[in-house]
């Protein structure tokens, strides 16, 4: 007796993709460990430029809120109308509380460089990073608008997301992190750490 067309096709379609899903979560085993270990040593360097990123923020300057106006204030120079309201939205957030605004930035860039340092929730942290930058690209950077001749770069945010990302999808929590500690004693929220290296 044999089998109808579709439900092989189904069968098919659920073998393949129970098979990729499987490989996807098996991937650390899969790379080599000098791979992983190239991982971690770019993400310890990210982490230490993060880290430096994060003491200009605890400086007084900008810990106290004095220099938030003029880091908030690209919408004066953007007028395209969606982009001019998004500026003008972060102005008004960042400077109506600026000294809570300014340690809330510095908390997280301290919390995002001692996560990449010491490879500790890699998973929420390259996620993090990457959605922190893009709100500091698309706020205090203003989207490096207005985009104009004589341009050389969109602005150095951009690439932290990318770069996060990066991290992300090259296992970069595997190996030489507290991961590889934190995600058996986590259990089910152990998917919060970089997946543990073979």
């Amino acid at each position: 007796m044999t089998t109808p067309a579709s439900s092989t096709g189904s069968s098919t379609l659920t073998t393949l993709s129970s098979s990729s899903s499987d490989a996807l979560l098996s991937a650390p085993a899969t790379l080599t460990l000098g791979r992983l270990h190239g991982a971690a040593v770019v993400r310890i360097a990210f982490g230490v430029l993060w880290a430096v990123d994060a003491t200009f923020k605890w400086l007084p300057g900008f810990i106290h809120g004095q220099t938030l106006g003029d880091e908030l204030g690209k919408a004066a120079d953007v007028q395209t109308p969606v982009f001019h309201q998004w500026l003008q939205m972060w102005h008004a957030i960042g400077t109506s509380v600026p000294g809570a605004f300014a340690v809330g930035t510095a908390v997280i860039e301290t919390l995002i460089a001692l996560g990449l340092l010491l490879g500790a929730f890699s998973n929420v942290v390259f996620i993090g990073s990457a959605v922190f930058s893009f709100g500091i690209w698309s706020g205090a950077e203003g989207f490096h608008l207005p985009w104009k001749q004589g341009m050389t770069d969109l602005g150095p945010s951009v690439g932290y997301i990318f770069a996060s990302l990066a991290l992300y999808y090259a296992f970069a929590g595997s190996s030489w992190s507290l991961d590889t500690r934190l995600r058996p004693a986590l259990g089910r929220y152990g998917r919060l750490c970089g997946r543990p290296a073979g």
